[in-house]
């Protein structure tokens, strides 16, 4: 395939994608443009788009990333501010993926790719999400992302693509207080339990989990009033046991005072 050909599938192929989107990609709002910029800034923006098809993400995350400082004002600049966050995320380098990202929102905050950048966001804590046992720090920002693109563009359709992927992410972290739940039961610290199956009935009521934490409550109420009063105060009073790690539980939350601490 000849250059001239692969830059012209690959610009038409970036033209679909900002109409498919309903928006221009490629409008900085910088006004004139200088065009001696743009065969040089086109060239590297084929490269760098053919290197992210072909799977070189690495690769293509360093183009797109020479195009926006290379190139500051050619009309593919703005189009590299969005897509080093896509081949930073596919390399797995999540962190430079979310800070491209922000930074394209923050330079670009009118743009209509904006709901997009949001969208790529939370799918990068979405991919890092870990099982239920484990830190659900992931959970809770993808969480947090996909609320904030449905709140200030609930008429996107990345806040569409978005709704199953909140679901699951308000899952994850639900079942999580679930996890850590029953190790406290398991381990008699009922008070504990209880702050957890009641947590997931009030920030997590429609995940399919409101039944099984009630019925969880439930037992370990049961539990608590069955111990003699000295053993229930130890458990208020002594709580080392409680910030202790938990075995297959990074980094769990426990009671301080009757409220618990964020993980």
């Amino acid at each position: 395939m000849s250059r001239v050909f692969k830059s012209a599938l690959i610009v038409a192929l970036l033209l679909a994608l900002a109409l498919a989107a309903g928006c221009d990609w490629f409008s900085s709002g910088s006004g004139v443009q200088d065009e001696a910029f743009d065969t040089p800034a086109q060239v590297l923006a084929n490269e760098a788009e053919t290197m992210y098809r072909e799977g070189e993400y690495e690769q293509s995350a360093e183009l797109f990333q020479a195009l926006k400082d290379r190139f500051p004002y050619s009309r593919y600049a703005l189009l590299a501010d969005l897509r080093v966050g896509d081949a930073y995320a596919k390399a797995e380098r999540y962190e430079e993926a979310i800070l491209a990202y922000e930074d394209f929102i923050r330079l670009h905050p009118k743009n209509d790719a904006v709901p997009y950048a949001i969208y790529q966001m939370g799918m990068v804590y979405f991919d890092q999400m870990l099982t239920p046992d484990r830190d659900p720090a992931n959970a809770d920002k993808a969480m947090e992302t996909f609320q904030r693109l449905m709140k200030q563009y609930p008429s996107s359709e990345w806040a569409v693509k978005a709704q199953p992927r909140l679901q699951e992410a308000t899952r994850r972290a639900a079942s999580h207080d679930m996890v850590v739940g029953q190790y406290y039961y398991n381990t008699a610290k009922y008070r504990a339990a209880m702050s957890r199956f009641k947590r997931v009935l009030t920030h997590y009521p429609d995940v399919g989990l409101y039944d099984e934490a009630m019925h969880k409550l439930r037992l370990a109420q049961d539990k608590w009033n069955a111990l003699p009063k000295r053993e229930r105060e130890g458990e208020a009073i002594d709580r080392r046991d409680l910030t202790a790690p938990l075995p297959g539980v990074e980094t769990p939350d426990v009671l301080l005072g009757g409220h618990e601490s964020p993980l």
